[in-house]
């Protein structure tokens, strides 16, 4: 996997990295500058086992999802290269016209073959350059009956194959061309169970009007060619003589010094010695090996990302759990808070107290969630690995460094971050209802800088519906007119506007819009692109929506809960006091309620 959300791996990792070096040299400086309120931080950690483990357990699961999709996206991507390159072997670039017929590529005469050796002698890149004869026809079996409507047949010099990786058999043995005889053929191993064939028996190949009997000698597993799966080699004098093209070729393989991967590196520099040969020619160069490697990581890339899109709910759960275990940590330890800042202590002092504390609970939660990922991505390719047999796909479990070093980095950063907005958000305590454990008082609604951010919500999502008009991007006119929807209620509401009424307008607004809004929006607006982001957008938009619709109506849904069970015995106090807990903080609630939805 070379690329995620269309960044290389290599630079994601470097600014990851950078981020966590800074946040790691910043961490230990104040800790050497607090060493008193460090100690305090940290204390609990090991004091509280159970707490400490459960925490970690709930800090870890986004790591856990970005190492998890990194590894299935690893697996997918060397399993995909190794298919291709098993397919190419040794084969980096293919010479051939640039033209395409009805019948395959064109033939040319051979003697280009000469020309293109002389402009790579001096680079001195190549191990081999070799003339081919490829064509596709049908092949039946006369003892069968069965046949095969498109196989690949090559025609291969045998004297010129020799610097290629031999065929090779079932047993391991190699297949030389040089050992085909008129009429013999070499056939691969999916021919041979498509038409149910053995060494000895007779093929007919229709090069041409009349089939070319040719004679089994052996079965290839794997090789150096570029063929498909299907395929069977012939000498390249018979396949000329078939097509009546004596004397000409319709490619040149060229195999690059270096490995099956290395050797892709020199494609670059070859394909711009050829150029100056080959223009005029009708002939190009195709880099295939370079490009079926691209293919193989676009494919492990693509394949990441889209399940680190359909994860973001799992993400984003993450993020409200993180949240939310930070809270209810200073909920618990709220008496404590409150001496600690009867006695002196700063609220700056309290965010670093657990900052530091959550900095600790990130580290071990972020390796062991990356840990964990690529066990949960194993066992994910085992399941795959059942999955694509039916497509003759082998799957290799595989797991690249940089992307466990990545998963760790994003896993911290993303937790550290969240970690921050709690302490900050845990900080803001009265000292004198801290130390008697009541409740906070409700913050004020009409202080202007709640009405500013009201108003810079409602007209970000003006300037983001017009841009989405003019963009046709359905996310962004989307996205538009749900903070619209979010903005207005709560202008009302720093204007004296109930907070149910607020809210609930709000969250009832966000349902009904991304439930109804294509479909009474279609005749009017304009036909608008859709992708994969809508997929979470639209999920977020309608769970945020609907918990605030429940959790500020929530004694409403209390009475029609106890009219409807009111009538057993005993149920309306016991129904009353167990809403009554959850209610009486509607923003832990809410998380929670949110957190499970998602």
């Amino acid at each position: 996997m070379e690329k995620l959300f269309g960044v290389p791996i290599g630079q994601l990792l470097a600014y990851l990295l950078a981020i966590f070096a800074v946040g790691g040299v910043f961490f230990a400086y104040q800790a050497l500058r607090h060493p008193v309120v460090f100690k305090l931080g940290v204390r609990n950690i090991p004091r509280r086992r159970a707490q400490t483990a459960l925490v970690v357990l709930g800090l870890m699961l986004g790591t856990l999802l970005f190492s998890a999709s990194f590894s299935t996206g690893d697996t997918l991507t060397h399993s995909i290269r190794v298919n291709f390159i098993r397919a190419l072997g040794q084969v980096d670039e293919i010479v051939q016209s640039e033209q395409m017929n009805a019948l395959g590529r064109p033939y040319f005469d051979i003697a280009q073959l000469d020309g293109v050796k002389s402009a790579l002698s001096p680079l001195d890149l190549t191990e081999g350059i070799a003339p081919i004869a490829q064509e596709r026809a049908p092949v039946v079996s006369p003892s069968t009956g069965l046949s095969e409507a498109r196989a690949d047949v090559l025609g291969l010099d045998a004297d010129a194959m020799t610097s290629f990786d031999p065929l090779v058999d079932a047993q391991g043995g190699e297949l030389s061309p040089a050992a085909l005889g008129q009429g013999e053929a070499y056939i691969s191993a999916e021919l041979a169970d498509e038409v149910d064939a053995k060494a000895g028996d007779t093929l007919h190949v229709f090069l041409g009007p009349t089939p070319t009997v040719v004679t089994v000698k052996g079965i290839y597993e794997g090789g150096a060619h570029p063929a498909q799966e299907k395929s069977l080699v012939l000498p390249l004098a018979q396949v000329q003589a078939a097509r009546g093209n004596q004397g000409k070729i319709n490619g040149i393989i060229i195999n690059n010094k270096g490995n099956e991967i290395k050797g892709a590196a020199h494609s670059e520099a070859i394909a711009a010695a050829l150029k100056p040969a080959l223009d005029g020619s009708g002939l190009k160069v195709e880099e295939v090996k370079k490009e079926r490697l691209k293919q193989a990581d676009q494919a492990g890339s693509s394949f990441a990302t889209a399940f680190l899109l359909f994860g973001q709910f799992s993400i984003a759960a993450g993020i409200l759990l993180i949240f939310l275990i930070f809270i209810m940590l200073a909920a618990e330890r709220k008496r404590e808070l409150g001496i600690a800042r009867a006695v002196g202590m700063q609220r700056g002092h309290l965010v670093r107290m657990f900052a530091f504390e959550g900095a600790m609970y990130s580290l071990l939660a972020s390796a062991i969630g990356s840990l964990l990922g690529m066990a949960v991505g194993w066992a994910m390719a085992r399941v795959m690995m059942v999955a694509f047999q039916e497509f003759d796909f082998k799957l290799t479990y595989s797991f690249n460094w940089r992307s466990l070093a990545l998963a760790y980095a994003m896993g911290m950063v993303l937790t550290f971050a969240i970690v921050l907005i709690a302490s900050w958000r845990a900080s803001r305590l009265n000292i004198v209802r801290a130390v008697r454990d009541l409740p906070e008082p409700s913050m004020s609604r009409r202080s202007w800088r709640g009405l500013a951010m009201a108003i810079l919500i409602a007209v970000a999502g003006v300037i983001s519906l017009i841009g989405g008009l003019q963009s046709e991007q359905a996310a962004l006119f989307n996205l538009g007119a749900s903070l619209v929807i979010i903005g207005i209620p709560l202008i009302g509401r720093r204007l004296g506007l109930p907070d149910r009424a607020a809210f609930t307008w709000a969250g009832l607004g966000l349902v009904a819009w991304w439930l109804f809004s294509d479909r009474l929006l279609d005749q009017v607006l304009p036909e608008f692109k859709v992708g994969i982001e809508m997929f979470f957008l639209s999920g977020i938009m309608i769970v945020m929506g609907a918990v605030w619709a429940v959790v500020y109506n929530s004694d409403l849904l209390l009475w029609g809960i106890v009219k409807v069970f009111g009538r057993i015995k005993g149920a309306p106090p016991v129904l009353r006091t167990a809403v009554s807990y959850p209610m009486s903080s509607r923003s832990r609630t809410g998380m929670t309620l949110a957190m499970i939805s998602l």
